[in-house]
């Protein structure tokens, strides 16, 4: 009996003591990380730095570049605490309207879980509409940005602008404030510049499937001059009311229109050259996607760019951990793919340590 207690105080001894060791090696990585984040020093594990080199070395320069990380703005702005309210009599309106529609059978946007998850006068924060800090420390931002610095063809990194209004996380990249709305938004409009030339002679009429807070259309048509009408199109009413204001107030709206679901018929004599939809499609049961796809038939949108996670593919979100492939849902509408690419397609390491791989596809009319 006394053998087995000395037993077992000499194991609970040990795991104290291991216990101990294991919080002063945690308080040791927040004290480094703290000195970090005050310095403008990046921290990053040596052997992913290694794998990322090993991979890309034309990063290794931007790894010796100071970085900061900074808190983002908890300061509404007046007039938006006046206007972005869950009882906004428009929102309500839009409500209404949607309700019942074929696109609205929603798994995860309904206006109930929306209201759970998205404080209304920070949408730009890190909540459903884009992910951004919650998986990742600053140095995997920091790495993010060196690779975007280095395939950004168009230079958009250094002329677009970034700031921390409504909430969005913010970060110091050798002197430029960035963001995952900045560095996504630069690599997509490349590789669509890439493929189809969007900063040619040619005007080019784009449709924003699932356009959320407006993203996509401020930075494109920041970014390109000859997009000519930009439509953005939402199944949510909170997406068709926060985008209609945020683009307003970045005073896009020459080039710019927020279109109401219920007036998406209105559309149907644009001549548009381009569909996108960026991670809107998994987030929809398949049955929501064939309708949406219809329309693009209907349409004859010759273009059709999807943006996916890594992890889903073109994979349809059909509830309770259930997922199926629209791909045939794509072609049976008329398209052929025509372009794969994963994000970070010119350093693929990254599609392990760069911050929220995706896999890009870009789709042709036969």
């Amino acid at each position: 009996m006394s053998v087995g207690f000395q037993a077992r105080g000499s194991l609970m001894a040990r795991f104290g003591e291991l216990h101990l060791n294991l919080g002063f090696r945690r308080l040791a990585r927040r004290a480094i990380l703290s000195a970090g984040e005050l310095f403008g020093i990046t921290m990053m594990r040596t052997r992913t730095r290694d794998k990322i080199l090993d991979s890309a070395p034309w990063l290794g320069p931007y790894f010796l570049m100071a970085e900061k990380a900074r808190l983002p703005n908890t300061r509404s702005l007046e007039a938006s605490d006046r206007y972005l309210r869950y009882d906004n009599p428009h929102l309500e309106d839009l409500r209404r309207r949607y309700s019942g529609h074929p696109a609205t059978d929603h798994v995860q946007w309904g206006s109930s879980n929306v209201k759970a998850n998205v404080e209304m006068e920070f949408f730009r924060a890190d909540n459903l509409y884009v992910f951004q800090s919650r998986r990742y420390s600053p140095a995997v931002f920091y790495a993010t940005a060196g690779y975007v610095k280095e395939i950004d063809r168009l230079n958009l990194l250094d002329t677009l602008r970034e700031d921390d209004l409504f909430g969005a996380e913010i970060f110091d990249f050798h002197g430029k404030t960035v963001s995952r709305d900045l560095l996504d938004s630069v690599i997509e409009i490349n590789f669509l510049d890439k493929h189809l030339n969007l900063g040619g002679e040619r005007m080019t009429n784009v449709l924003d499937i699932g356009a959320g807070y407006g993203r996509l259309a401020h930075r494109l048509t920041s970014a390109i001059p000859n997009i000519g009408r930009y439509c953005c199109i939402d199944a949510v009413p909170e997406s068709t009311f926060i985008s209609d204001y945020y683009l307003k107030f970045r005073q896009m709206t020459k080039r710019c229109e927020v279109v109401p679901l219920d007036k998406m018929d209105e559309l149907n004599s644009v001549p548009f050259d381009l569909a996108v939809n960026i991670h809107s499609f998994p987030e929809c049961r398949a049955t929501v996607i064939a309708w949406w796809l219809e329309r693009l038939r209907e349409m004859q949108v010759p273009w059709l760019f999807i943006v996916t996670g890594s992890n889903l593919g073109l994979t349809s979100h059909e509830g309770h951990g259930v997922r199926k492939d629209f791909r045939p849902l794509i072609e049976a509408s008329g398209f052929r793919l025509a372009v794969q690419e994963q994000k970070f397609e010119s350093a693929r390491v990254l599609q392990d340590y760069g911050l929220y791989p995706a896999e890009y596809f870009l789709f042709q009319r036969v």
